[in-house]
């Protein structure tokens, strides 16, 4: 039981393997058809009309042309300015040098890696189905037939003829001399560019550092404004004291007459003890009922002594709460 269980968990990994590397080697299934060739070659000549650009082109093509003409125009001109590429060498060959994939709302995007002096640039052409293409085609191809008519001569022989000659033209069948023909006579093509993206090529060692260097530019901005406001919030306490001249002089007011309460507090305490004993060595032994001192006199002398000790200043009757809730109510003499 238990080795037929490890066949059929051997044959289910080995059948979703090769689902797998199936589905790997399927190409994207593009929006729509088209000469892959034709695409390309359309792709590098639009490289070589908006790469190598003047002042007077430049200028019209940022400011007054198309969207395809301002990215592409903008695209190259980051390349030296940004990149530092350098001088353009040629249009990469072989395996990767271009590639075909889906873009976005129905488009094609033709990638095309150009070689420059210091890094390769990827620049990606993203085209639009051309819907009329067909039937201006049509109308064309009808147009060559009246026109052979008029020498008794059929399409093909009258084609030959006229066209011939034309190294631009391809005169391998009718059908791709009529899309050379409407791209030559009419620029008009199966496909049509819509905009254009260029970038230069990194490794990913390049792009990871450039990562790292950009994280750690952004964190150290971003300490350092918080820093900044932080300092900025600690001063905002003193702004009262800058702009109101009355909080100022109250505070001085109220700092002067706590002194002047806390040294009459001392003075009268100072006083009240040196007349005690003053009074207790000259009077003879008291009886037990007499009154030694007056007692709205001791209760001002204790009242001043607690608030000289909270270090509060004068703050209204002797009978008021003090800040550590302490409340004199009455103070009576013990026989």
């Amino acid at each position: 039981m238990k080795k037929k269980f490890l066949k059929l968990l051997v044959l289910s990994l080995m059948s979703a393997l090769l689902v797998s590397l199936t589905g790997c080697g399927e190409e994207e299934a593009l929006y729509y058809e088209f000469d892959k060739d034709a695409m390309q070659l359309y792709t590098m000549e639009l490289i070589n009309e908006y790469g190598f650009t003047n002042d007077i082109e430049q200028n019209y093509y940022l400011n007054d042309g198309s969207d395809l003409q301002k990215s592409a125009v903008s695209g190259f001109l980051a390349l030296q300015t940004t990149d530092h590429v350098g001088e353009f060498e040629g249009f990469g060959s072989g395996e990767g040098s271009v590639e075909f994939k889906n873009g976005v709302d129905g488009k094609v995007v033709c990638s095309q890696i150009c070689n420059y002096e210091n890094r390769d640039v990827k620049v990606s052409i993203s085209f639009k189905e051309n819907k009329a293409f067909e039937l201006d085609k049509e109308r064309a191809y009808n147009t060559l037939v009246n026109q052979a008519a008029q020498y008794g001569l059929d399409v093909t022989s009258y084609v030959t003829q006229m066209y011939g000659s034309y190294e631009e033209l391809d005169m391998t069948s009718m059908d791709k001399f009529l899309d050379s023909y409407l791209a030559k006579a009419y620029n008009e093509r199966p496909f049509e560019a819509m905009d254009c993206e260029v970038s230069a090529v990194y490794s990913k060692k390049e792009l990871v550092a450039m990562a790292g260097k950009n994280t750690a530019i952004g964190m150290g901005v971003v300490f350092a404004v918080l820093i900044f406001i932080s300092f900025i919030i600690s001063l905002l306490k003193y702004l009262p004291l800058l702009f109101d001249a009355e909080i100022r002089k109250k505070r001085a007011e109220k700092k002067a007459a706590e002194a002047a309460a806390k040294k009459a507090a001392e003075d009268m305490i100072i006083g009240a003890a040196a007349d005690d004993k003053g009074d207790q060595a000259q009077a003879a032994p008291a009886k037990a009922d007499e009154n030694l001192i007056n007692d709205s006199e001791l209760v001002a002398v204790i009242t001043a002594a607690i608030y000289a000790a909270s270090g509060s200043g004068v703050r209204g009757p002797a009978y008021t709460a003090s800040n550590d809730k302490l409340v004199v109510r009455s103070i009576r003499r013990v026989r």
